[in-house]
């Protein structure tokens, strides 16, 4: 399969090059259930397993020292960004017009470049957030829909997206490195009209 995935190099402004590699390749299952408890509770859940490589893959890293670039040259590695295990699970509780829901979601580990390095790679996080909907009728013409959710209930700490650059200075190999930390634990409330 080709992808377009990042090298490492950049143009003569400093941004980014991309290139599509062509020995690439994402193969996984992914699994889905639901069952009815009863009139009022209802669960779901699904869970993605996958494996996600490239082959013969060339990484660049900016040397300040020479102003070039060195190349490394990786055989087969993990894709950035691609969590090898991902779970998520409702359960839900309906009664009359009011619904509420318990949401929990789990991703694994990914790196954040394809050199696969543990020292550049987000970790696995677990967020489990509460919402509650209910739906009103006036007059048979206009809906009101008021929504609230408790989302990161237990607070996690967790970064869900991060950038890097790495170059060289003074022969020493170093890395740049930025991460995104999410919201804590929040809350949001809103209101949908229908006419």
């Amino acid at each position: 399969m080709e992808q377009v995935v990042l090298t490492g190099m950049i143009n003569d402004v400093g941004a980014a090059i991309m290139t599509n590699v062509d020995k690439s390749y994402r193969m996984g299952i992914e699994l889905t259930a639901g069952v009815k408890l009863n009139d009022m509770l209802y669960w779901s859940g699904n869970a993605t397993f996958s494996r996600n490589k490239v082959k013969n893959f060339t990484e660049y890293v900016d040397n300040w020292d020479t102003w070039g670039q060195e190349s490394s040259f990786f055989k087969e590695r993990t894709l950035a960004f691609s969590p090898e295990f991902v779970a998520g699970s409702q359960l839900s509780f309906k009664y009359k017009p009011v619904e509420v829901a318990w949401v929990a979601k789990y991703v694994d580990k990914q790196y954040i470049d394809n050199s696969q390095s543990d020292e550049r790679k987000l970790h696995a996080y677990f967020v489990n957030d509460i919402r509650v909907n209910t739906k009103l009728l006036v007059k048979s013409i206009v809906s009101f829909e008021l929504i609230a959710s408790i989302n990161n209930i237990f607070n996690a700490k967790y970064e869900a997206n991060a950038w890097v650059y790495q170059y060289i200075e003074g022969g020493e190999h170093k890395v740049m490195d930025g991460y995104f930390p999410q919201a804590g634990r929040n809350f949001m409330v809103g209101l949908i009209v229908k006419f």
